[in-house]
């Protein structure tokens, strides 16, 4: 075995090698450090109600707001040791602050916070090169994605960097940062500028180049999802932790407010290429929470022990005691001041949004109607025999926000009423598409589609739910409710996006159907969804997909016959 004196003397050759003073020899010390992170907050600036159950009864609670992650990072700051303050990406797109304000809101809130370095996310680039680059500028920060490559031609070149140096307690410790390269680039909209290598290869690449310079300490801030990020950690040689987003991933044990977490473990440890100690951590999602990590390095720059919780944000002010008396028995459930000055910020743009909920998009004809299932009487659709004139309307809307869609399916339930003539207001859109829903994207084979259609159609006829009754979007079909499950659906046609001509479905052809999120989660019959692991969330308000729509039409109309899904019904 290799003694202490030994491997100490080997390090000062190494650095000697690598060009350091052997005066330079700090890093041969253990350090300690608390890595706060959080992760996939997606403008979730308010805070927000939650369903708990606490011993088998359902309480509702108040959650997170960027309020409460200011004051929650700031406290941590101040009290913990060596401190490292990480965003994993993703802080944009998900409410109507970024579709009114951009990101305006959300770089403003986080400048409040001191930051190490900020990772980019897929929904960056959300609105493009240009959009991204205006969020950036605003923000002050180190801004990381290493397997992120822009020339010269995009507004972006030279605001991104790969990696970062940070010194803790005198010693180096790099943050290497990754954006899940696929879905950036063919689910949002970078410019052509704008190249996404492999983020292994790129983790490698830097790992091995900054070890030439004497660093041993390295931290991964991944946009990578908690999956690839342990496959990430069995295939690098050198990296200590990864603090990760993309996922959405609850890590730790929240049994105790009926809350299932993607794993008890926080953080995950596991091993390395060269079977060293891997330390990977997630705070969850939408300004819920933050994660506090207490990490221990050796003196050769290896971990010796990890530990922590997610802390989720409770609102200080509850009354609720059965919420109270469980956060004192927890230390990962915590009640959270907001903090004035993000208070103070997010006010002034509440103010601006309510009014900006009055500004006229768009101008109706004629009334659309919508009755859940064709035939019926209730809401005066011109044409029975076809049910809803609006949810065709509203999938198509979802069908042109998405770069790859094949078609849209929307559940009738999920539209409220019918929409009147007149001038239309964001509000307007509001009361017709009233959930806080986004839109899904799902990788299905054409007999999945069949099978899903025939769960939604069961749900509606065997269960009586006739807000599962399915419309979409360049996808047609015949629907015969007498027949029994799995025989009710026929004739399943999808639009040719090249020749915009409706053509059969072949069950084994992989389309990309786009949803929203409720069905998405299996909810109105609509199971299939659930067993379906290809999918992505565009993080685009199902609402404001709607108003984007009727933004670009002089004037609404229906589908016609030809684009409406039910071509006929028994």
């Amino acid at each position: 075995m290799v003694s202490f004196v030994s491997k100490i003397g080997f390090m000062i050759f190494i650095a000697i090698l690598s060009g350091c003073s052997t005066k330079d020899i700090s890093h041969l010390k253990p350090l300690k450090t608390t890595i706060i992170h959080i992760n996939d907050h997606h403008s979730h600036i308010n805070s927000e109600k939650i369903a708990l159950n606490i011993d088998n009864e359902a309480v509702e609670a108040e959650i997170g707001g960027f309020a409460r992650v200011v004051s929650r990072i700031n406290e941590l700051q101040k009290r913990k040791i060596n401190p490292i303050t990480l965003h994993a990406g993703d802080a944009l797109q998900g409410t109507m602050y970024y579709t009114v304000f951009k990101g305006e809101v959300d770089a403003k809130l986080m400048n409040l916070i001191s930051w190490d370095a900020f990772e980019l996310g897929n929904h960056e680039f959300d609105d493009g090169d240009d959009e991204l680059n205006r969020f950036l500028k605003d923000l002050n920060t180190t801004v990381l994605a290493s397997n992120v490559v822009v020339n010269q031609n995009s507004s972006l070149h030279n605001r991104i960097k790969p990696y970062k140096i940070i010194i803790r307690d005198n010693q180096k410790i790099a943050i290497i940062g990754i954006d899940v390269a696929y879905k950036t680039k063919y689910s949002s909209r970078p410019s052509k500028n704008v190249e996404f290598w492999d983020e292994i290869q790129s983790v490698n690449k830097y790992i091995k180049e900054l070890k030439t310079q004497g660093i041993n300490k390295f931290i991964v801030l991944s946009h990578f999802g908690l999956e690839n990020d342990i496959k990430l950690a069995f295939q690098i040689e050198g990296v200590d932790v990864i603090i990760g987003g993309d996922s959405h991933s609850l890590m730790g044990d929240y049994d105790m407010i009926g809350l299932k977490s993607a794993t008890k473990d926080y953080p995950i440890i596991t091993k390395s290429k060269d079977n060293k100690k891997v330390c990977i951590a997630q705070s969850w999602e939408y300004s819920y929470a933050v994660g506090a990590l207490n990490v221990k390095f050796d003196e050769f720059g290896d971990i010796k022990e990890c530990s922590g919780y997610v802390d989720l944000l409770f609102d200080f002010n509850t009354k609720n005691k059965k919420l109270l008396d469980t956060v004192r028995l927890y230390p990962q459930l915590k009640i959270v001041k907001e903090d004035e000055k993000a208070l103070e910020i997010i006010r002034s743009y509440k103010s601006q949004l309510d009014k900006k909920q009055k500004e006229i998009v768009g101008f109706n004809k004629k009334y659309i109607g919508h009755n859940r299932i064709p035939f019926d009487k209730i809401d005066g659709v011109s044409s029975l025999e076809y049910g809803s004139e609006i949810a065709p309307l509203i999938a198509k809307a979802f069908y042109l926000k998405s770069n790859n869609a094949s078609f849209a399916i929307q559940n009738a339930g999920g539209v409220r009423s019918g929409l009147t003539s007149g001038n239309i207001t964001i509000e307007d859109v509001y009361k017709l598409l009233p959930f806080s829903n986004t839109l899904i994207e799902f990788k299905m084979s054409g007999k999945e589609v069949k099978e899903l259609l025939e769960d939604a159609f069961s749900s509606t006829f065997d269960k009586s739910s006739t807000g599962a009754f399915a419309y979409g979007y360049a996808i047609r079909y015949d629907v015969d409710s007498k027949q029994s499950k799995g025989n009710r659906v026929s004739n399943i046609e999808v639009l040719n996006k090249t020749t915009d001509k409706f053509e059969p479905i072949e069950l084994n052809k992989q389309y990309i159907v786009i949803t929203n999120s409720y069905i998405a989660d299996g909810k109105d019959g609509y199971e299939k969804f659930v067993t379906i692991k290809d999918k992505i969330n565009t993080y685009y308000d199902y609402a404001m997909s709607f108003v984007d729509f009727i933004k670009t039409q002089p004037n609404i109309t229906p589908v016609c016959k030809i684009y409406h899904p039910i071509k006929s019904f028994k």
